[in-house]
């Protein structure tokens, strides 16, 4: 009992999903055998918690596959497939983020696919199958946002059904929302939520809704 409660000061519960804080054993077990991260992903990021909040305002069909870009720890990735058994397959340019995925993913009973190459590699034809693309904190260089309304353009075209995005409010995720509002029909929607943070996102949104 004492070990587990000496645990829980690791762990952040959020809408049913356990995330692992970099102080975890585990995390930090993982760290020690890695020279860090080349992209970033190398924490828990606040934009997750905001985009699962807004995830559990409507239901997805059950099992649709899940396309997870930049995925990081992918906590936004384990919601879903924990709450609708979605076939979630992350992706990220930094391969050294699979085994804190997987970590994450296991003690929340759920697997997720994983493949390490950048989003601008993606093609049309792989992305007919997937109800919905989702990243977050992704478009942090102005050097991203060309690519990204490239692939968001992609998908949009290959019909997949939800495109989400969520991001704190830096200058090229706005670049980035203005091309997709202007060109693609997308919404910005304002997310606040007080738990575990009080913390306000953005989320550019294209389809999901009737």
């Amino acid at each position: 009992m004492r070990k587990a409660q000496s645990l829980d000061k690791h762990l952040i519960s959020f809408m049913g999903i356990n995330a692992l804080r970099s102080s975890h054993p585990g995390v930090r077990k993982l760290k020690r055998q890695q020279q860090g991260h080349a992209a970033h992903g190398n924490k828990v990021w606040r934009s997750s918690f905001v985009l699962m909040d807004y995830l559990s305002t409507w239901e997805i069909p059950e099992r649709s596959k899940v396309l997870d870009i930049g995925c990081g720890w992918g906590l936004a990735g384990i919601y879903l497939a924990k709450n609708y058994r979605a076939q979630v397959t992350g992706l990220d340019i930094d391969e050294r983020v699979e085994p804190y995925l997987h970590l994450q993913a296991e003690i929340n009973n759920c697997s997720l696919a994983f493949e390490a190459r950048s989003f601008e590699s993606l093609q049309g034809s792989e992305l007919e199958n997937y109800h919905t693309m989702m990243g977050t904190d992704i478009c942090f260089w102005d050097e991203l946002t060309a690519p990204l309304f490239n692939l968001i353009q992609l998908a949009v075209n290959a019909g997949t059904e939800q495109i989400l995005i969520a991001d704190p409010g830096r200058p090229p995720f706005w670049d980035l929302a203005e091309r997709c509002v202007s060109q693609l029909g997308a919404e910005i929607i304002t997310r606040k939520i007080d738990q575990p943070w009080k913390t306000e996102k953005f989320i550019l949104s294209i389809g999901g809704r009737d």
